[in-house]
């Protein structure tokens, strides 16, 4: 979708914006009650209202989504900032793994989506955030001007939404 193009339905938002980030960060609870947060690439299927994540069944990740479901993602770039409630499983299903399978996921695991260590998380989000704004330097000038003029700064598009 084009920049100018951003859907203003929220949860049609929502969706929009997560799919035009690179990476996210998944935070998850470890067993011990503490909160992590690790970087992964994400896949959006908004046709199936899900995103996935391709990992190992042995990392911390797919660990603490097996034993607590519940979770964040959270996406950020120098202007749009997404946060979204998910609800997460772990899957070892092979059809899934492959239809995921990208070239990003082949430089991780040289060995294809038959690899045994390869799971995929799947991500339902519950409630999703999201703040789409102007770059530093334009909210920059926006807070100068708002201190200037007394009225509140503009600082973009805020939404929440119930995915």
């Amino acid at each position: 979708m084009a920049e100018d193009a951003t859907p203003r339905d929220p949860r049609a938002r929502v969706w929009d914006l997560i799919g035009r980030f690179q990476a996210a960060m998944l935070v998850t609870k470890s067993q011990n009650g503490i909160l992590s947060g690790r970087p992964m690439s994400h896949i959006v299927k908004e046709d199936e209202g899900l995103v996935y994540i391709l990992t190992e069944r042995t990392t911390e990740s797919a660990r603490a989504i097996a034993a607590d479901p519940d979770a964040l993602l959270t996406l950020a770039d120098n202007k749009r900032y997404v946060s979204l409630s998910v609800r997460g499983s772990v899957s070892t299903d092979r059809a899934l793994i492959e239809r995921l399978w990208n070239p990003g996921a082949q430089a991780f695991w040289p060995n294809g989506p038959a690899d045994p260590a390869v799971c995929a998380l799947v991500l339902r989000p519950d409630a999703g955030e999201y703040w789409d704004g102007d770059n530093a330097l334009s909210a920059g000038v926006k807070m100068i001007l708002a201190n200037v003029t007394g009225s509140p700064p503009d600082l973009g598009d805020h939404g929440s939404v119930r995915l």
